[in-house]
């Protein structure tokens, strides 16, 4: 485990489950005696099983013994986020689609990327199987919906198929299912961990889910940031979170009776138990990524989804990823 200038990095290159032990009794020793510092999260959407780590994190004072306050501002459309990450007087973070992030630097904002919660995205295709929908080039003659904003993404899917743009009809869409079981739309775009979890359970399992993966575009998501000046003010605080939320998402994992606890607090009469169940066991291998949880990022996975977002539309050109990983263990390539 390396230290420097008395504090633990977020090392999690090694394999030994000691590493993180010694991490996380490394803070809890540091600060016992000591205020706790204050933290500011801003999640990117409402509470659900894509933040069960950090609500177990928070229920379970994994936060508290890091030496942490953290407060979690409830998502709002339209929120700045970046600006008030900016402009806050104390540590502040949030979490990022990974090719949103990438948008939203080249935008301007000295952004850091410190930690992807999924090692890769959970959005794709749904379809009834009956339709026998299992690539892009399946599409050709249908219906397919698409998410707002997502179109440069269908397109670029097409064009990797050596498909036209008129192959198949693009069809603007929500995430109302009833377009797939009443046959409005032959194939849906959805996320693995949400929709296709009841589409699974209305269809009784008889569904299909491409992921963007399977077609060609590998990304990292729920992307945990920051701007330039909190990562160089608050470095030490920023790890103590990292690991805190890597502690709460090994005991999410283990332990779904209390993630679906945490949900329950924060859902009140939203909270379904089958249907979150379900949707903590299809989140956990884009979690854990045949790793640990919050593994360390690979540069390359990072150039290639550069690479890919150019192509599409969303960037005008790539740039080092240097210049927004920072350096060390959280974004080295795993051994």
């Amino acid at each position: 485990m390396a230290q420097s200038a008395g504090v633990c990095r977020f090392d999690l290159g090694g394999s030994e489950p000691s590493r993180l032990g010694c991490l996380l009794l490394f803070f809890a020793l540091a600060v016992a005696g000591s205020a706790a510092e204050p933290v500011t999260f801003y999640p990117d959407w409402f509470p659900g099983p894509q933040f069960a780590g950090f609500y177990v994190a928070a229920d379970r004072g994994f936060f508290r013994e890091a030496g942490l306050e953290v407060a979690f501002v409830p998502f709002k459309f339209g929120a700045k986020t970046n600006e008030a990450i900016a402009a806050s007087s104390v540590c502040a973070l949030g979490s990022i689609e990974g090719y949103i992030f990438l948008q939203q630097r080249a935008a301007g904002p000295d952004l850091r990327a410190l930690a992807a919660v999924l090692q890769e995205s959970p959005a794709g295709f749904m379809s009834l199987t009956a339709t026998g929908i299992a690539s892009v080039r399946d599409f050709s003659g249908k219906r397919i919906g698409v998410h707002k904003f997502a179109d440069p993404l269908y397109h670029w899917f097409l064009h990797r198929a050596g498909m036209s743009e008129t192959a198949a009809t693009l069809v603007p869409v929500g995430n109302d299912l009833g377009l797939l079981t009443r046959g409005e739309v032959q194939a849906m775009q959805g996320y693995a961990i949400e929709e296709f979890v009841r589409l699974q359970q209305m269809t009784g399992g008889q569904a299909r889910f491409l992921s963007f993966r399977e077609l060609g575009f590998d990304a990292y998501s729920e992307i945990l940031y920051t701007t330039a000046p909190q990562h160089a003010q608050h470095h030490a605080a920023l790890q103590a979170f990292l690991a805190a939320t890597q502690r709460g998402w090994i005991h999410a994992l283990a332990h779904p009776d209390d993630a679906l606890a945490a949900l329950r607090a924060r859902l009140g009469t939203d909270f379904d138990e089958p249907y979150l169940r379900a949707s903590l066991a299809a989140l956990a291998p884009y979690v854990s990524g045949g790793g640990p949880p919050l593994a360390p990022m690979r540069p390359e996975k990072w150039r290639q989804m550069q690479a890919a977002c150019v192509e599409m539309g969303f960037l005008a050109k790539a740039e080092p990823v240097e210049n927004f990983l920072p350096p060390g263990p959280t974004s080295s390539p795993p051994p």
